[in-house]
């Protein structure tokens, strides 16, 4: 990955001044979800940590669609995350941490399936793009 950066940073300072840079590809993935009648519901939790579990930073969600039968609220939160337990960071997952919560609720008396896609922007400036589908039961 560090070899790919490089490369990017020395092309786009060979490249033409009027052409802009090529943005690094965001690794994309569907995260699913099911999410009860009636309720709204934590979905995700998104933080970025050193490996001895302090923040690096904020993380930046963004929604890129709406999902059509029910609403996504984003907020500031405490809460604890949940890597691997092959992630150097697993350790961290016994400790409330900061970072951004993703919060689904159902339109009023919906039930089915509902999707849409967030991009996310770590601390460090890794980042990618998911698909979340939700199943209202």
């Amino acid at each position: 990955m560090l070899a790919r950066s490089a490369i990017l940073v020395a092309t786009s300072l060979l490249a033409d001044p009027t052409t802009a840079a090529p943005e690094p590809a965001a690794t994309a993935f569907t995260l699913q979800r099911m999410v009860p009648r009636g309720e709204a519901r934590t979905i995700a939790f998104y933080t970025s940590l050193f490996p001895d579990c302090s923040p690096q930073g904020p993380v930046v969600v963004r929604l890129l669609t709406q999902p059509r039968h029910g609403r996504v609220s984003l907020e500031d939160a405490q809460s604890f995350p949940l890597y691997a337990a092959s992630s150097p960071l697993a350790e961290c997952n016994a400790h409330k941490v900061p970072g951004r919560r993703m919060i689904y609720e159902g339109e009023a008396g919906y039930e089915g399936t509902d999707a849409f896609r967030v991009l996310v922007i770590n601390a460090d400036g890794t980042g990618y793009e998911s698909d979340v589908q939700i199943s209202v039961r």
